[in-house]
């Protein structure tokens, strides 16, 4: 399968980026002590290897299709729930919140890929990819709240009537 030049050359960042993420959650992964964090980073990894899988898969140009995009309780670390978390250092806690954040940069990064891409099945697996990494994010939110290191600020009841009135002119239009 040929690609056009546009999806080869994003899919050719993304596995640069890959690379470097997959070192780095496997140096991440040796120091944390939380056994839910080790959980989701696994799980992390095995998302990362799994992308690579597929784009090489969509860059081989012998082959006239690539596989779908495996669903998270398809991958090895497999459909587990992530617990209260027992124990965790504050490394535990910085490395979750580099995980979260990676993981969401991760995840605009595909998106924005798959606008740009113009092969519709490469740019269905980025939307795909896309979705995965928002999981990770959302489990290891869940780790940082038992952390008590997840903080979201609320807005007050004023605030949120004074746009509400502001933007009503927009319902009759």
């Amino acid at each position: 399968m040929l690609l056009p030049a546009t999806d080869m050359g994003l899919i050719a960042e993304h596995l640069s980026a890959h690379d470097g993420l997959i070192a780095k959650i496997k140096m991440h992964e040796k120091k944390v002590e939380s056994v839910e964090l080790k959980y989701i980073l696994n799980k992390k990894l095995d998302v990362l290897r799994s992308h690579v899988r597929l784009m090489m898969g969509m860059l081989d140009p012998a082959k006239s299709d690539f596989e779908e995009v495996p669903t998270l309780d398809e991958l090895p670390s497999g459909n587990q729930s992530v617990g209260k978390v027992k124990n965790g250092s504050q490394l535990d806690k910085h490395i979750a919140l580099e995980t979260k954040k990676a993981a969401e940069s991760m995840a605009l990064d595909n998106l924005v890929s798959a606008l740009k891409m113009k092969d519709p099945k490469v740019k269905h697996a980025h939307v795909q990819f896309a979705l995965q990494e928002i999981e990770i994010v959302k489990d290891v939110t869940e780790i940082l709240k038992e952390m008590g290191a997840e903080i979201t600020p609320l807005g007050t009841e004023e605030e949120q009537q004074k746009i509400l009135k502001h933007f009503e002119h927009i319902l009759k239009e």
